[in-house]
């Protein structure tokens, strides 16, 4: 529900609960804000160790194949979560081989980037990783893998929809957002999925003040039409849902229609 129809929804409350003022007053009935009972059932109050909640199982190979075969992407290259220790800046890097060894640009300071590095050797992504992501068990969250969606002959299996806080110095607070109000930009652009016959997946950021709403494809199509129709999503959806623009929206991924030639070999 975006912000015009809460305000809609709150006028009319107001007008209902006038109306039934003047009902009570003359039935002779006497009102109070006092005689209406504030206090909350201690037993829906919010569960400070939600932990406690999630239900511990093994993880298996079968659910590595079952999880990679809906977020499908490239397997020759792969990046993954890191923290600086000295400020907590999150950030993910592409796995290489050669990372921090003899040769490494980052040992000089190089300003070379990882895609134009002579030494580049990336790591494929194997089911161990897959398997480390969905177990979670550093607690620091440096397990978590990202994938590359765009695969060489310029095809994706998903796009993604990203609500999340990527302005400059953003990644020291794992790129949250300043409040709350991108949740109204979240479930408007899942309504919109809706109302089209879309099924959606919407995903909590890290933070919890962020979201990821991904659409998965039956089978790999052109990036430039994945692109153009969660475009057109956007654009003609926010209409459809009264919303003037999508102020919290970051990125759409893939992020590009073409894989640039000098990339498409890994």
């Amino acid at each position: 529900m975006n912000i015009s129809e809460l305000e809609r929804r709150i006028k009319y409350l107001e007008r209902e609960n006038q109306y039934l003022k003047i009902l009570l007053a003359g039935a002779g009935i006497s009102y109070s804000d006092k005689d209406i009972d504030t206090e909350t059932d201690s037993s829906n109050k919010y569960d400070q160790n939600q932990g406690a909640r999630i239900i511990p199982r093994n993880i298996t190979d079968t659910d590595a194949k079952l999880f990679f075969s809906m977020f499908w992407a490239r397997t020759d290259v792969y990046s993954k979560r890191t923290i600086k220790k000295s400020t907590g800046e999150v950030n993910y890097y592409t796995q290489c081989s050669n990372f921090w060894k003899n040769g490494c640009p980052r040992i000089t300071q190089s300003k070379i980037k990882c895609q134009d590095c002579p030494r580049q050797s990336y790591k494929e992504l194997k089911k161990e990783q897959i398997i480390e992501h969905l177990r979670g068990n550093a607690a620091d969250a440096t397990d978590v893998i990202g994938v590359f969606p765009l695969f060489p002959d310029d095809t994706c299996r998903f796009i993604v929809f990203d609500f999340d806080n990527h302005e400059k110095n953003a990644e020291k607070s794992d790129f949250a957002n300043a409040d709350n109000a991108w949740k109204d930009e979240a479930d408007s652009l899942r309504k919109i999925c809706e109302i089209n016959g879309i099924d959606a997946l919407v995903e909590r950021s890290r933070s919890g003040r962020g979201a990821h709403i991904w659409i998965f494809f039956q089978k790999p199509i052109e990036a430039s039409l994945a692109r153009r129709f969660g475009n057109a999503l956007l654009n003609k959806g926010a209409e459809a849902v009264n919303l003037r623009s999508f102020r919290f929206y970051d990125r759409m991924l893939p992020m590009q229609d073409h894989l640039p030639r000098r990339y498409k070999d890994g």
